[in-house]
């Protein structure tokens, strides 16, 4: 029995955690990592953020390289009470970021765009996982980043780095805390194109 055809995708990403999910998935995967400000617009909801960068990503390699092959453009942020955290600025706004999510339970967005070849339109939409933090004390953040850089990940945390010390349990896709939703991805990918 013949292996399946690898999918061939552009990923508009430098993420090494959403290219190793892909490449699991049996994607076959271009890297091409674009610049986007990432900066919330004023009043802005999470899911329009995450989906407005998603696409942004998405269309900028599109531009650029005008490929043959679908584009996926992604963005995850942690959200609490409404307020966004991205990737904490140094170690001690990493610090701040555990103390708030200690105890709680935050959700977890990740935007995704899967940028069709012309004349078949984007595919944008928000996948959402619910996360259970532990109550954390100083020692127990200390142990962490004594474990993990927290400053290359959305919340100060990343749930596959020791992300035990940290999480109770979630609820949804662990694959989206990572920061891609495969499960979601891979049928889309899969899914003929309509006619109409």
């Amino acid at each position: 029995m013949s292996a399946a055809v690898p999918i061939p995708l552009i990923l508009a990403s430098a993420s090494p955690r959403r290219l190793d999910l892909l490449r699991r998935a049996g994607v076959a995967v271009t890297v091409c990592p674009v610049d986007v400000d990432e900066t919330p617009l004023p009043g802005e909801p999470p899911a329009a953020h995450v989906e407005r960068l998603a696409l942004a990503k998405a269309a900028a390699t599109v531009a650029r390289l005008r490929p043959a092959v679908p584009v996926l453009g992604a963005d995850t942020v942690v959200v609490l009470d409404g307020r966004i955290f991205g990737k904490p600025a140094d170690l001690e706004a990493a610090r701040a970021t555990l103390r708030q999510l200690s105890g709680r339970c935050h959700r977890v967005l990740t935007g995704v765009c899967l940028h069709w070849p012309s004349p078949r339109p984007p595919e944008v939409w928000t996948c959402c996982t619910e996360v259970h933090f532990r109550v954390l004390d100083e020692a127990a953040i200390t142990a962490y980043f004594a474990r993990v850089n927290p400053l290359d990940k959305a919340g100060a945390y990343g749930i596959q780095a020791h992300g035990g010390m940290l999480v109770d349990h979630i609820v949804g896709l662990e694959s989206n805390v990572v920061g891609l939703p495969v499960e979601e991805v891979l049928p889309r990918l899969r899914r003929p194109a309509s006619p109409f």
